[in-house]
């Protein structure tokens, strides 16, 4: 079972009332306050770039009223979304011009002691952090997939969604929409992400996926989508077991 601790840290809050008022992110009936969550560094996910210029300080999320029932919508969004970009990317990879083997990897065996979130505040964390690492890797994917409409237009947009995701839940935590306050997001190489992510992967079953950065062609286009399915695995895997702990 999950912290009750941590859920009622979703309580529900006064009415606010006054100039404050009209700088609520959310609105509605019934209104809770989230906690100001300080994102620590994660040895599992988050690598630390310190960056030379001031930060501005965040807004704690104390003095922000949030509607529960809207972000337990959003929260259960960004878990079918995920669902979704499986069966997106394993429709893309059932092609006859798929040199891979198979050409569709199967599932990898989850470490689910690590996959399996004891509180919010850590399943808000390692939420962001998969989210952040996704938008980044898709971001440094898009280089090397080649410009056609058989596969960029699917790729932009999967991309695109999962900035949306991290943004959403880097605000819940009272962080930056991008990490560092960067107006350009820097893209994220496969050997990063495959090392945050190994925590949560006992066996990658078929081994671990790789693509050409830098080259375009149509085979590494499959090698592309076989490593982002990978990482959609997981994800989708961490909603779907932890979604209905903390958002039933």
């Amino acid at each position: 079972m999950h912290d009750d601790n941590s859920t009622r840290n979703l309580s529900v809050a006064q009415g606010a009332t006054g100039p404050d008022s009209r700088r609520l992110f959310l609105r509605g009936a019934t209104a809770a306050a989230l906690p100001s969550l300080i994102v620590a560094t994660s040895s599992n996910l988050l690598a630390a770039n310190p960056k030379p210029k001031p930060k501005p300080k965040p807004i704690p999320l104390s003095s922000v009223q949030v509607d529960r029932a809207v972000v337990r919508v959003l929260i259960h969004e960004i878990q079918n979304d995920e669902a979704d970009h499986v069966t997106i990317l394993q429709k893309l990879l059932d092609d006859s011009g798929n040199p891979l083997t198979p050409k569709i990897r199967p599932t990898p065996v989850l470490n689910l002691s690590n996959l399996v979130q004891h509180n919010l505040r850590s399943f808000l964390m390692t939420a962001a952090a998969f989210e952040n690492t996704g938008s980044g890797t898709y971001g440094g994917a898009l280089f090397a997939v080649q410009q056609t409409n058989e596969y960029f237009p699917t790729a932009v947009g999967l991309c695109t969604v999962e900035s949306r995701h991290a943004s959403f839940l880097n605000a819940l935590l009272s962080q930056p929409l991008v990490p560092d306050f960067a107006p350009v997001e820097s893209p994220i190489a496969q050997g990063v992400t495959l090392s945050r992510v190994a925590p949560f992967v006992s066996d990658p079953v078929v081994g671990l996926p790789s693509f050409d950065p830098v080259n375009s062609s149509d085979p590494n286009n499959f090698r592309i989508l076989d490593f982002l399915l990978f990482l959609e695995y997981i994800e989708a895997a961490f909603y779907r077991i932890n979604v209905p702990r903390f958002f039933p």
